[in-house]
């Protein structure tokens, strides 16, 4: 463990894991409910996330559980505190680590209720992974986590604003896709506003038109 991060440990008594009164699930948004097997981020568990637009849908999978849950972001430099807070993450109870070894890995493990990180070396990830259900973590991975317990792939993007010529990008929508092993077993397909016109995550309802 970096001398950064165990100071930051150290001098933060008021992190304290809400797992420790090992909740069923840790909630997440409306939205992303029917996506996940138990309705939730299952403590022990670990999620990878790929796919066109994968940074603001595993943001937005975290959003929910940072009002009450610490969380930590690693080795993910190229994601921004503003980027994150328009897609729900309390600010309050984040913690940004820019390395991303082994000994932080387990750090953070050990001291954050949540984590979304880079993928760890492969032929750590075991490890990495049994911690994660030691510890009853929730583990949220931005590309390849051999093994996870859930999957999660984003495709078609697609940006809704501009006419002919004029108006303004002002919502995207996303295809996502959730698979996974025994309960997440049976892959399950929604469309998300990621965000709509408003700046909200939802669940994209696609308009039927009646021909007179």
């Amino acid at each position: 463990m970096t001398d950064r991060l165990a100071a930051l440990l150290a001098e933060s008594p008021s992190i304290e894991r809400a797992s420790k009164l090992a909740p069923p699930t840790l909630p997440v948004l409306e939205a992303l409910t029917t996506l996940l097997p138990h309705g939730g981020l299952l403590p022990g568990s670990t999620t990878q996330i790929g796919g066109a637009s994968s940074t603001s849908l595993a943001l937005a999978l975290i959003a929910k559980a940072t009002e009450q849950s610490w969380t930590a972001i690693v080795g993910l430099p190229h994601i921004g505190l503003r980027a994150a807070d328009e897609l729900g993450v309390d600010l309050e109870h984040l913690v940004v680590v820019d390395e991303a070894t082994v000994d932080v890995f387990a750090a953070v493990i050990d001291a954050f209720d949540v984590v979304l990180a880079c993928p760890p070396p492969a032929r750590k990830a075991p490890r990495i992974a049994g911690r994660v259900r030691e510890r009853d973590a929730v583990m949220c991975v931005l590309g390849p986590m051999p093994d996870a317990d859930l999957t999660i792939v984003s495709s078609n993007a697609r940006w809704h604003g501009l006419g002919d010529g004029h108006g303004h990008l002002a919502a995207r929508t996303i295809d996502v896709t959730a698979t996974g092993r025994r309960a997440a077993a049976r892959p399950k397909h929604t469309t998300l506003w990621l965000p709509d016109e408003d700046g909200k995550i939802r669940t994209h309802t696609p308009v039927v038109r009646i021909r007179p």
